[in-house]
C-alpha cells in the first residue's frame, strides 16, 4: 500500500451553479457534492454561499452564477471524484479546486478555520457598524445644512 493514500491535504473548491435554479434544486446539488466528500472520508471545514454574482464571462449562456465554496481536508483522490461528479451535473457551470497544502492534524485545522471565520465575521460586523455610524453622521450634518440662522439660535439656546 502506498504511503500517499494516507496523506491528508487541504483543498478549497469554488463552484458556480445555474442562478435560475430554485433553492431546493441548489440544495440537492450541494447535498450530493457533500455526500461525495463524506463518502470519500473528507472532512468539510467550511461551506460558504457567496450568492448570485456576475461572472467575468458567460458560461452555458449565463452571465450570472450562484457561487459556493467548499473548504475541506481530504485524502489524495477525493478531488478527482468530486470534480468528476461536478462535470456530470448539468447545472454546475464552472468549478476550480485549489490545493492549500498537507495537513497532519485535522482538529487543529478545524480550530484554525473556525477562528478565521469568527474573525472575519467580527470584522464584517465592525465595518457595517462603522458604515451605519458614518451614514447617520452624514445625515445629521445634512440636517444642519438645512437650518437657517434662526433655527440654529433656537437649537443652541
Amino acid at each position: 500500500m502506498s504511503t500517499t493514500l494516507g496523506k491528508l491535504r487541504e483543498y478549497e473548491t469554488v463552484l458556480v451553479i445555474n442562478p435560475e435554479l430554485t433553492d431546493e434544486q441548489v440544495g440537492e446539488i450541494i447535498d450530493r457534492l457533500k455526500g461525495v466528500l463524506d463518502k470519500m472520508s473528507a472532512t468539510l471545514l467550511r461551506e460558504d454561499h457567496w450568492g448570485k454574482r456576475k461572472m467575468a464571462f458567460e458560461a452555458k449562456k449565463q452571465g450570472r452564477g450562484n457561487y459556493f465554496l467548499f473548504h475541506y481536508v481530504a485524502p489524495v483522490g477525493v478531488v478527482e471524484e468530486l470534480e468528476r461528479t461536478m462535470r456530470n451535473l448539468e447545472h454546475v457551470h464552472r468549478f476550480v479546486t485549489q490545493l492549500n497544502g498537507e495537513v497532519t492534524d485535522v482538529e487543529a485545522k478545524k480550530t484554525e478555520v473556525e477562528k478565521m471565520v469568527r474573525e472575519r465575521a467580527a470584522a464584517k460586523a465592525k465595518a457595517e457598524a462603522e458604515r451605519k455610524e458614518r451614514e447617520l453622521a452624514e445625515r445629521s450634518m445634512g440636517d444642519d445644512d438645512d437650518m437657517d440662522d434662526d433655527d440654529r439660535e433656537q437649537a443652541a439656546g
